[in-house]
């Protein structure tokens, strides 16, 4: 069930400020802030494989020096598949990228849908966009139930 951006003032449970609005955090019965969300985004996209005690489905291998099937682009240039993808992902709208995300999922790509949902709230325009992402990276499913304590650690490191 995906929940929505609460406009009541609670305590983030990654920084301690105050988030207004706060964003539901499912596995943890709690809320993160805005700020924090972004910060949680900027992980999955710059360092995903650091996060493998939180999301352990980020550690299935993906060898990006094996060899990718050549597409033929509409100029007659041939491209790996992976860079012709990744092109064609930057033209996409957040909401698009959400979306992409949940199909990802529903087809069983678990990691691009955790590494998309690091997309979306690195660039979500609106809390409700950055919720729906935050629902699928903290779900019962793909959240390890220590995620919490070790993510404060690699947001805000001593």
């Amino acid at each position: 069930m995906e929940s929505t951006p609460s406009s009541a003032v609670a305590t983030c449970l990654l920084c301690g400020a105050e988030a207004s609005p706060a964003l539901d955090l499912p596995r943890f019965g709690g809320s993160s802030c805005e700020d924090c969300a972004r910060r949680v985004g900027h992980l999955l996209v710059e360092a995903p494989s650091s996060l493998t005690d939180i999301w352990p489905l980020l550690s299935e291998e993906d060898d990006e020096d094996s060899l990718e099937p050549m597409v033929q682009r509409s100029d007659g240039t041939s491209v790996q598949l992976r860079q012709l993808t990744a092109e064609l992902k930057r033209e996409l709208s957040v909401e698009d990228r959400m979306k992409l995300a949940e199909l990802y999922g529903d087809i069983g790509l678990v990691r691009e849908q955790l590494e998309e949902c690091g997309r979306v709230l690195v660039a979500a325009p609106s809390a409700a966009l950055a919720q729906r992402a935050l629902d699928v990276l903290f779900s019962n499913e793909l959240c390890s139930p220590l995620g919490l304590e070790q993510l404060r650690g690699h947001l805000f490191p001593a």
